[in-house]
């Protein structure tokens, strides 16, 4: 049976080599070499696993394989003729002199046995053999240097017992570092130190030299043993410094631009990454006159361990030698939150440093001491930040705070960590605060943010003061309102009486339907409301031009029996005896206030007002009203001046000037754009009091929002680009929840905003069923042609400059599949086929008019009623119309509500959405859905609200495979911003790249 030896032997070329040799035992003195083993040997199941690992060890060093990897050469003979003994030695041996001490690790632990063998022999004998000692040898250093000479020497040991290298001869080196040498029989491994070193040793006991060879022998041979080796020495200064170590870490960023952290030890001023414990000491060498100092210092590897152990403890991962990064299941998001939540660990036990500059970080206490004052329309908030031995004004923060940075630089150049909780606890402070000196100031419309910083650090005022902004008071109805007010409506007129008495403007933004006008009335009514009169008064002057009257009364007030000078205004005219009591309204004097309607609400407006109270009434529209300053003589001697959103537009340098008490604006979302001429009008006019009604406050964005609340409560919100850069990017961009609720918060004071659902469960019940609708023929055949033309155009547009550059083109081209979906006539006029759509109209209608039920139908497209209307007169079917071209709004409303003949009212969704009560109707056709659900819901609030008393059926006519289907995806899709914060008139206007490439996919 073969077995394995290694042979040691001397390559022409190469040099010494360790090589495997199958062979064959002749006799107890003699061996038989039968084959070298090579790769074919490896499949041999006689050899073990160690015998094989050998065997592929050495043919790393074949001649074949140095040849594949350190030449180009095509033929081994080619590359052994051109090899350099100094490419040989620099580059080709290190790597030969690694795989073999790898294969003598092997032969000692495995026992393998090793020979010498001389190149073309076959036979071995047993003087051949060499024995390889079981341990390293170790090597001692002696050095000793006088006035004339430098000398040197070693002292080794193998296996625990001397050697004298000298009587060790014949000498052959196999690798140099560490060194293996053949000497004698024995093949002796040195620990750490090269053979070049030992050579002259295995001559002679010393080596001397000058002692003005001293320096550079000092440098090349004193220094490296120094660091590795045991050393004596006598002549020679040599001593152990004392030594100041620290871990530092530094923040750097990965090649993939990740946060990690870099790990390194320093000591005294040198620096070392984290390693393997190595048996080193690291030296220093100074000569001085003619003398040499030798120091030394060695580093504590057992607390360098404890430190990376420590981070990794603390959820790191070590990915290299000295990087660390978050490890996956730390429940920090950022390696500053990492950092911030153990300031503790670091400040013990490292130092922080920020890479490339020499910034170190601030790891101890961060105090602050805050106090508040109130003044009549603001609150004044001073903060002190004690850091370190710094103070700052806490304004000094404002944009670490704003922009979430938490490192703030010191005037030490030291950085430190800003608390956290900070950027959630004071961003609105900072994003709504101005800075005054070293205080910021905030309205007092902001006291939501007052009242959310610490408790028990302002005086007790200013707890009275925000206790009362939060308490709910309830007040008495006035007796002069002609109505019974639900419990939901009372809590709204009370809500507004204390806004007002707070200086704050507000938002009802109730439901349709839910008496919005009426609240308002009533809380209008409070405040001019008359004091009785039960005892005779004194008039002293009237002016039947002005409607004045002037006098000392002695009057009985809800309260108190007082007396005061008073002024009233005729509450009727026509009145026989105006000069009576009934006939004047004295009250304690008080600018007119002013609303502000949409053109086709006014009516309304002075309906109710006559029907509910006693207000005094003056209507300021229409071409004939008065235009000139005397106007505002006019207006003190009324309660309320009515107008529109046109005239306010025309004549705002008329009208603000004037002190109204109260600005209201209905419908307010008509000044949601900020750019437009009517938002402007309406900011500037002067008023002590502000509110909107709205059922719609938002339509487009959340900018939207921002323009109602900046008229209501100037500056509540900042400006509108800190707006967008606070609240709106985050939450519509980002989906930032907590900034949501954050804006939810600060505004829910002001804004009120209860649901049919919530207040009026007697309401009958509302059903919604979708009627999908299948085109005819020739229409599907003429709307695939308009589809496929628009998805060329987008995808053509897309390619070119991108989509978002273009959206009009996009909304252009959906609006013309949409009148397609509807009926192909309303984009060509020579159409004479017939729509799916409309035929399920009208067989849905004749079915539900034959029955006795009245319909509201709805439509977006004008155009779409009249073709409507149409074929009705052709059918006669009577019906009632309402669009924004109709001049006598009541009497179609009065026509559809009492004529009985007429079971149909055609209304554009934008002329007739809002202001009307339809009850009469129990029927809602919608007839082609857009974007924005909450304005179809306005459409449904026209029948489905107080005073119902039949259950509403709501039909919303969808043609199948249409951009119809798809628009009711998308609203689907922005549904849960919907729900609490947006509805979306043209969602493409914030469409991003990939909503529109989802778009463009839907055709």
């Amino acid at each position: 049976m073969s077995k394995l030896i290694v042979g040691l032997t001397r390559h022409l070329s190469l040099g010494t080599l360790l090589i495997p040799y199958l062979v064959k035992k002749e006799s107890e003195e003699i061996i038989l070499v039968e084959e070298q083993a090579t790769s074919a040997s490896l499949s041999d199941e006689s050899l073990n696993e160690a015998e094989k690992e050998i065997i592929r060890l050495s043919l790393c060093y074949s001649e074949k394989a140095l040849m594949q990897v350190y030449s180009k050469e095509k033929t081994v003979s080619a590359f052994l003729r051109k090899l350099t003994e100094e490419r040989l030695k620099e580059i080709i041996r290190s790597y030969i002199d690694k795989k073999m001490m790898e294969i003598i690790q092997l032969v000692r632990i495995h026992k393998i046995p090793l020979y010498q063998k001389e190149s073309g022999k076959k036979t071995l004998y047993s003087h051949s053999r060499i024995t390889l000692l079981n341990n390293d040898a170790e090597v001692f250093f002696h050095f000793d240097m006088d006035d004339h000479h430098f000398r040197y020497s070693i002292t080794c040991t193998a296996n625990g017992r001397p050697v004298v290298l000298k009587e060790k001869k014949p000498v052959i080196i196999l690798a140099s570092h560490p060194a293996a040498i053949l000497a004698k029989d024995e093949l002796m491994v040195f620990k750490g130190i090269e053979a070049s070193r030992l050579l002259p040793f295995f001559n002679k006991d010393w080596v001397e030299v000058p002692v003005s060879m001293a320096e550079k022998y000092i440098e090349q041979i004193v220094k490296p043993a120094l660091e590795y080796f045991e050393v004596k020495a006598t002549g020679l200064d040599i001593k152990q410094l004392p030594v100041y170590n620290k871990a530092e870490l530094s923040i750097e960023k990965s090649i993939l631009e990740q946060p990690l952290l870099k790990l390194c030890f320093r000591y005294n001023e040198y620096n070392f990454p984290p390693e393997e414990e190595i048996r080193k000491k690291y030296v220093s060498i100074e000569h001085i006159e003619n003398h040499f100092e030798i120091r030394y210092f060695t580093r504590d590897y057992l607390w360098e361990k404890e430190c990376v152990e420590q981070l990794k403890s603390c959820k790191l991962k070590q990915i290299n030698a000295n990087q660390f990064m978050l490890s996956e299941d730390a429940t920090e998001k950022s390696l500053i939150q990492w950092i911030g939540n153990h300031k503790e660990l670091l400040q013990r036990n490292f130092e922080l440093n920020q890479s490339g500059s020499c910034s170190s970080y601030y790891l101890g206490e961060i105090t602050m001491k805050q106090e508040i004052s109130v003044q009549p329309d603001w609150f004044d908030i001073q903060i002190m930040v004690q850091i370190g031995n710094y103070r700052f004004p806490f304004i000094y923060f404002k944009r670490n705070i704003i922009k979430g940075i938490r490192e703030f630089i010191l005037p030490d150049n030291s950085i430190a960590l800003l608390p956290e909780e900070w950027f959630e606890k004071y961003n609105d402070l900072m994003a709504l605060g101005s800075k005054q000196k070293d205080s910021i100031r905030l309205q007092k419309v902001h006291f939501k943010v007052v009242d959310e910083l610490e408790s028990g650090e302002y005086n007790k005022d200013i707890e009275e003061l925000l206790k009362g902004f939060h308490e709910k008071k309830e007040y008495s109805v006035p007796p002069r309102i002609k109505a019974t007010l639900r419990s939901y409506q009372k809590e709204g007129f009370s809500w507004m009486v204390h806004l007002r008495e707070n200086n704050f403007g507000g938002c009802l933004a109730d439901d349709m339907g839910l008496g919005k006008t009426l609240q308002t009335i009533t809380a209008l009514q409070h405040l001019y409301n008359p004091l009785d009169i039960n005892t005779k008064e004194i008039i002293t002057s009237y002016d039947t031009h002005k409607g004045d009257a002037t006098g000392q009364l002695s009057l009985f007030g809800e309260d108190e029996n007082r007396e005061l000078t008073a002024s009233g205004t005729i509450l009727s005219p026509e009145s026989e005896n105006p000069l009576t009591p009934q006939g004047i309204n004295f009250a304690e004097q008080l600018s007119a206030s002013l609303v502000v309607v949409p053109t086709s609400l006014l009516p309304n407006w002075i309906k109710e007002i006559r029907k509910f109270s006693s207000l005094s009434t003056y209507e300021y529209s229409g071409t004939g009203r008065i235009r000139s300053k005397g106007i505002k003589r006019i207006f003190n001697h009324y309660n309320v001046v009515l107008t529109t959103y046109g005239v306010l537009r025309n004549d705002i340098e008329l009208l603000k000037d004037y002190p109204f008490e109260y600005v209201i604006l209905d419908e307010s979302q008509t000044i949601k754009n900020p750019d437009s001429v009517t938002y402007k009008s309406a900011i500037s006019l002067n008023a002590n009091h502000r509110l909107v009604l709205t059922g719609t406050p938002i339509e487009n964005s959340l900018k939207d929002l921002w323009a109602q609340f900046n008229f209501i409560n100037p500056g509540m919100l900042g400006s509108a680009e800190n707006f967008r850069n606070h609240f709106i990017t985050p939450i519509t961009k980002e989906g930032n929840t907590r900034m949501e609720s954050r804006l939810q918060e600060l505004i829910r004071p002001f804004f009120l905003r209860r649901t049919k659902e919530q207040v009026a469960p007697e309401l009958p019940s509302l059903t919604e069923e979708v009627r999908y609708c299948e085109m005819s023929p020739e229409q599907e055949m003429i709307y695939k042609k308009e589809k496929n033309i628009l998805r060329n155009t987008l995808m053509e547009i897309d390619s070119k400059e991108g989509l978002q550059k273009n959206s009009f083109v996009a909304l252009q081209g959906m609006t013309r599949l949409r009148l397609m979906a509807n009926h192909p006539r309303m984009l060509s006029p020579d159409y004479t086929f017939s729509s799916g759509k409309m035929e399920q109209i009208l067989e849905d209608y004749e079915m539900l008019m034959s029955e006795g039920h009245k319909v509201l139908i709805f439509s977006s497209f004008v155009k779409y009623l009249h073709l409507l209307g149409e074929v009705f007169d052709k059918k006669g079917w009577r019906y009632a119309l309402l669009t924004g071209q109709t001049t006598d709004r009541e009497k179609e409303i009065a026509r559809f509500s009492n004529e009985k003949d007429i079971y149909a009212f055609f209304i554009s969704l934008k002329a007739g959405g809002v202001g009307l009560n339809l009850t009469e109707a129990d029927y809602v056709f919608i007839i082609d859905p857009w974007w924005n659900p909450a304005a179809e819901m306005q459409a449904v609030s026209r029948a489905h609200r107080i005073g119902q008393t039949k259950q509403v059926m709501v039909y919303r006519f969808i043609t199948i495979n249409t951009i119809e289907e798809k628009i009711t995806r998308l609203q689907e899709k922005k549904s849960k911003l919907a729900g609490s914060f947006i509805t979306s008139n043209n969602p493409l206007k914030t469409f991003d790249e990939k909503e529109w490439k989802e778009f463009i996919a839907l055709f």
